[in-house]
């Protein structure tokens, strides 16, 4: 099946080139190509900015840090599409470093990664939709270095000297 995408994009590719060559002109045709590639570099290179500073804040816990490595794979998508060669492959790389067009796209990307996370556990054997199954589970207290019992498997609630993680805005 890949092979008809790769061959249908060739296609698309080839027709808009074609057609623009036949309204434009060649000449016009391959300025606009090359200008709408350096066009798209500049906004890469503006996003990427905003992006990574995105990531910075949320790596000092400034904000929640999903968006922006959401943000961070859109951003490496479309950017592989600017540097593909071809006017449709360009335009749809700039439409996706729009700010507004990234926010539409957060929810797929979310369950695109989510079915390939759930997809590679499930064949490396550790994790199925009923929850992980390597493994054998044992009754029992575990007890840390100093001999002290942590939790017992009839608690309910943890251990009030664990800490979590804080989390972002």
């Amino acid at each position: 099946m890949r092979p008809f995408y790769v061959l249908a994009y060739f296609a698309i590719e080839i027709g808009a080139f074609v057609a623009m060559g036949y309204f434009l002109g060649y000449a016009w045709a391959i300025l606009v190509t090359l200008f709408a590639a350096f066009f798209g570099f500049l906004l890469l290179q503006r996003s990427g900015r905003k992006v990574f500073a995105e990531l910075r804040r949320a790596s000092r816990n400034e904000v929640d840090p999903r968006d922006p490595l959401i943000d961070t794979a859109l951003l490496a998508a479309s950017s592989l599409l600017l540097v593909v060669p071809g006017i449709v492959s360009t335009i749809v790389g700039v439409i996706m470093l729009a700010p507004p067009v990234r926010k539409l796209l957060r929810p797929a990307v979310v369950a695109v990664g989510a079915k390939r996370f759930t997809a590679s556990m499930t064949r490396a054997g550790l994790y199925t939709t009923r929850g992980f199954v390597a493994g054998t589970v044992i009754d029992g207290t575990v007890v840390d270095v100093e001999g002290t019992a942590v939790r017992t498997p009839d608690q309910t609630q943890p251990d009030q000297t664990q800490r979590e993680l804080p989390r972002g805005h």
